[in-house]
């Protein structure tokens, strides 16, 4: 079954906004177009609206199996998909993959929800047809369409840390052809931290107001489509996004000479063009895109002034200028009236540059990657089908330069203590790096069968695969890392089975899976290591040694006793487990998630949402232990999550409506990475106006 977020009882959502218009052109549901689909899991404009969800991360945090992984030392969060992040669930826009180039990862709270129509999440069993990387699964965001002659909503809103929103959607439908345009704008000085947040390092943070987490999202798109008749359509998209932030500094690490970070520009733009053309029997779908990707980092000495550059200036601030270009297509055949064939080509060009001021040199990498994937659908009878597919994944390094070339090449020691020196690595005499291309082969099948109207299930087996970024083989991650040219894809094997039972005016979904992963891409200290001055630092190499075991279920279920009540919940359970060293933990990872809401109408045009999310405690590696080889991390843990969010809103008038509520109104105390406390009680209002 297609699977949607409800949080609402279809009285109760009719009583609000009806559904926003869906950007078909941009979904990537490509498994099964019929009711019995397994393979998507959606969240709908309103949806998002209703929870206050204003940013993708924050979105995506509804869904079981999903939870928020925070980078603090760079102030970036991103979804984790049953313990994967983004490198193995990649993030697209209309099926454009919007990943930075450089690592494959990409900041997920600068993403705003505004102008978007819906969110897809596909997890274990994704499709072949859908590229490379889509390791344990896929995130799609689907833009608005328009659908009538002229169509709007403005808004705008407050929330602590004297933060405010605004965002316009305007839209035409003429038919023949369409037009949309959003805009919006998202700005904070800081956020709040709890009262019983307790100052370890005043430096770094005394509490109150969070240090430097001011930041500043603009984003502008603009979107043109053509369709000719009832079944083909063509359409161009525009999207720009400018941000600066701050990255408020860890509350108790010293950070002395070089630990105070702000972005002085994060700036992305998207260009591509869609298209669906049906000739009867068969369709063909093209995608063609330039993603730009720029961003400057500056590095200071101190705090709260951050006026002193670290490293003397040199190289710092560093910038990033980034580009993905490509082009995919996908077409599907009904070669009889109980078979479909589908078939899909992806192709794009990843190009890194990066480099300092004050510093004349200009490094730059670039890779290919490319994938072929085949799916054929049999369906048996109404109640059963069949899907076999597969993709060839492949990637080729064009360029790789090396950032160290030209330093010393005396830095690098074989001891600990300065004695050995090392002069045969050869990290700082290549001027070009070894090309490190991989390849891989990914076999899916899934059956799917539905019982009767009200329960329906689905089996599967798939085999997939990450490729490791530039970043993974090439970076140095300032001298404390050695790069690893050959390092080769990872490997996973997902099993999953699932089903959905509807019982009067309740739901109830659930997904059992398992992964056997192989080739796990973990750090390793090797025997060698950097001097800085009077400082060896030991390093650290990526390598394919890792062996992963993922196993855990997902619960959902939504009810609605009374037109007036509905209640919806979800729950996860995920056991990740690191099968070569059972002490060495996979970080970030909560063994367990609960996420409910109630909604509730006590008179006409009033609703009140009540929402609590509880995550299990998960790690951080915060220190080590030993020497080479046998050097192992240390972990601290971060606490449960456990937090009540509330909201009213009141529908004024048909277009007229009001926003009041109180995120964590209990004032907790709360982290998702160890170090970086998250906002403590914060409230927030809005207005809309919708024609």
């Amino acid at each position: 079954m297609k699977k949607h977020l409800l949080l609402l009882s279809l009285a109760t959502a009719s009583a609000l906004y009806s559904a926003e218009g869906v950007f078909e052109l941009g979904k990537v549901d490509v498994t099964n177009t019929s009711d019995t689909s397994s393979a998507t899991t959606i969240i709908d404009a309103q949806e998002m609206q209703d929870h206050e969800r204003k940013t993708v991360v924050e979105a995506l945090n509804l869904l079981p199996g999903a939870t928020i992984q925070s980078f603090g030392a760079r102030n970036e969060q991103m979804i984790m998909i049953r313990g994967f992040d983004v490198k193995h669930a990649p993030l697209f826009i209309d099926g454009i993959p919007i990943a930075v180039p450089y690592d494959g990862y990409v900041d997920f709270s600068r993403f705003t929800t505004f102008d978007l129509s819906e969110i897809e999440v596909s997890k274990g069993l994704a499709s072949p047809l859908l590229g490379a990387n889509t390791f344990a699964g896929a995130i799609n965001l689907v833009t608005k369409k328009p659908t009538k002659e002229f169509e709007g909503e403005v808004g705008a809103g407050f929330f602590s840390g004297n933060g405010r929103t605004e965002y316009i959607n305007l839209g035409t439908n003429q038919g023949s052809y369409y037009i949309q345009a959003s805009g919006s704008k998202t700005q904070r000085d800081t956020y709040p931290l709890s009262d019983d947040f307790t100052p370890v390092r005043t430096i770094n943070e005394d509490g109150g107001d969070r240090n430097n987490a001011y930041a500043t999202d603009d984003k502008l798109n603009l979107k043109v489509g053509f369709t000719p008749n009832s079944t083909d359509e063509y359409a161009i998209n525009y999207i720009r996004q400018n941000a600066d932030k701050g990255v408020p500094p860890d509350e108790a690490m010293n950070l002395s000479g070089r630990g105070f970070w702000q972005w002085r520009y994060w700036d992305k733009q998207s260009l591509y063009f869609l298209s669906k053309t049906d000739f009867g029997n068969w369709y063909l779908k093209s995608r063609v895109f330039y993603d730009k990707f720029q961003n400057s980092l500056a590095i200071y000495t101190n705090n709260g002034l951050y006026n002193t550059f670290a490293y003397g200036g040199v190289g710092n601030p560093s910038w990033y200028d980034e580009y993905t270009k490509g082009a995919s297509l996908e077409s599907g055949v009904k070669l009889s009236s109980d078979n479909t064939l589908k078939m899909a080509l992806h192709y794009k060009i990843d190009d890194h540059q990066e480099g300092g001021v004050n510093q004349v040199a200009v490094y730059e990498m670039k890779d290919t990657i490319s994938s072929f994937g085949i799916e054929d659908t049999h369906t048996f009878s109404k109640a059963l089908s069949l899907t076999v597919g597969a993709s060839y994944d492949r990637e080729e390094i064009d360029t790789a330069q090396n950032t160290q070339y030209g330093k010393p090449n005396t830095n690098y020691y074989n001891d600990g203590a300065g004695v050995s020196q090392n002069t045969t690595t050869g990290y700082t005499t290549s001027q070009e790096f070894t090309h490190g291309d991989t390849s891989s082969f990914n076999p899916m099948i899934k059956l799917e069968g539905q019982i009767d109207d009200s329960l329906s299930w689905y089996g599967g087996i798939s085999g997939k695969s990450r490729i490791p970024s530039i970043k993974d083989r090439y970076s140095f991650k300032f001298n404390t890392f050695v790069p690893n040219p050959d390092l080769d894809v990872e490997k996973t094997i997902n099993y999953e089975v699932g089903g959905t039972k509807s019982l009067g005016n309740a739901s109830f979904s659930g997904a059992l899976f398992y992964a056997d992963v192989s080739d796990y891409i973990q750090s390793a200290y090797i025997p060698l290591w950097y001097k800085n001055g009077a400082t060896y630092t030991q390093q650290q190499q990526l390598q394919n040694v890792g062996k992963v075991t993922q196993k855990g279920f997902e619960l959902s279920t939504v009810y609605a006793p009374f037109e007036s009540l509905s209640f919806e919940g979800s729950y996860t359970y995920l056991k990740m487990t690191n099968e070569v060293d059972e002490s060495q933990k996979i970080t970030d990872v909560p063994k367990e998630k609960f996420i409910a809401t109630v909604a509730y109408t006590p008179i006409e045009n009033l609703t009140w949402f009540n929402t609590y999310e509880y995550d299990s405690e998960r790690y951080a590696a915060t220190g080590t232990t030993g020497t080479a080889p046998n050097t192992k991390n240390l972990y601290s843990s971060t606490g449960c999550v456990s937090v009540w969010n509330t909201k009213a809103t009141l529908r004024a008038t048909k277009a007229v409506s009001f926003d009041l509520g109180i995120n964590n109104v209990f004032d907790r105390n709360f982290y998702y990475n160890y170090g970086y406390p998250e906002a403590g009680r914060s409230v927030f209002g809005n207005i809309r106006y919708k024609f």
